[in-house]
């Protein structure tokens, strides 16, 4: 795997939090359905970076892997529907949902609130929507420049 596809991946993934991932949290914020508004600025231990640009690095964290996994896809597949199944089953369920709450201590599976879960799943399917479209269309619009 070329470092430009990892980079790439990285890339995508990171834009696809900042533009998709975080319009949907302020989607649900404005509607009353979210307690947090977008593009938060609370600083995250033990750096102190703000939220947003904590979100969008382990984002382009996952882009990475997204961008290994995505020759695996299979043909049939179009690239955004893989790129929501990717988002909601490696980011969300294992990421979000158990590897983050056993490193912080905290209850696994949003401590099952339905809710909150489905929150999430809203979210992380739309990032995923995201990271298909700057996927496909990212090369295309370098390529007419």
């Amino acid at each position: 795997m070329k470092p430009a596809t990892l980079a790439f991946g990285f890339l995508c993934a990171f834009l696809g939090v900042f533009f998709f991932h975080q319009a949907v949290i302020g989607f649900y914020h404005g509607m009353g359905w979210g307690p947090n508004p977008p593009f938060r600025q609370t600083s995250i231990p033990p750096f102190g970076v703000p939220q947003i640009w904590n979100a969008c690095f382990w984002g382009g964290m996952w882009g990475i892997l997204f961008a290994i996994l995505e020759p695996r896809r299979p043909a049939s597949m179009p690239l955004w529907l893989f790129a929501v199944l990717f988002c909601l089953a490696l980011p969300l369920v294992v990421g979000a949902w158990m590897l983050v709450p056993l490193i912080k201590g905290t209850p696994m599976f949003a401590n099952g609130n339905t809710m909150a879960m489905l929150r999430s799943a809203g979210i992380y399917s739309v990032w995923g929507f995201g990271l298909a479209l700057f996927w496909r269309g990212l090369p295309a619009l370098f390529r007419k420049a």
